[in-house]
């Protein structure tokens, strides 16, 4: 009797062990989407895996997409609103982490803007982001998306941020959260 009670707890670990697992490491889910207005949709998300440098949230009209960047929003970011859509229309959400290093470019300031360079050690990023920190705020917000084996880029800053600290990242994207489907109304 004890030698049949074995194998049945075995088998039961056997077979709940593979559940267990398949819950711990399966992608979070973070995105969740509400109809505010009939033509105005809120997206909050939570994320607190380390190491994420940010997210780029992405819509469509379609299913299958294509899908348009909203924006590169920074990790302190966890929500947006997507507002005066089209009537009747069914929008998909999805968002994706980003990773990457950070460098401090050479600052070169112009007549008409600002000037910045730095050397691309990156041998695989997906593109950079130029990120600003304005005075008297604790976080870097992007500014600028760049395409990948970028060097320089010149930027013209709005009067509050001539003076804002600037750093580049060559950043990764990473996993895609769940999809959000939500249909505006009238």
């Amino acid at each position: 009797m004890r030698g049949k009670a074995r194998i049945a707890v075995s088998a039961a670990l056997i077979l709940a062990l593979p559940a267990c697992s398949a819950g711990a490491t399966a992608p979070e889910r973070p995105l969740r989407g509400v109809l505010t207005t009939p033509t105005d949709i809120d997206l909050h998300w939570r994320d607190t895996r380390p190491g994420i440098a940010g997210h780029v949230l992405e819509f469509a009209t379609e299913e299958a997409g294509p899908y348009t960047v909203l924006g590169y929003l920074a990790p302190q970011v966890t929500s947006y609103r997507h507002p005066d859509l089209l009537p009747h229309t069914t929008f998909s959400y999805r968002l994706r982490s980003y990773r990457g290093p950070t460098v401090r470019p050479v600052r070169t300031d112009l007549a008409d803007g600002l000037r910045f360079t730095w050397t691309d050690n990156s041998p695989d990023e997906d593109g950079f982001l130029l990120e600003i920190r304005k005075r008297n705020s604790h976080r870097y917000d992007p500014v600028a998306v760049l395409a990948p084996n970028t060097e320089a880029t010149a930027f013209v800053p709005l009067p509050d941020e001539r003076h804002a600290a600037y750093r580049v990242r060559a950043f990764v994207l990473g996993e895609q959260s769940n999809v959000v489907r939500l249909t505006t109304g009238e």
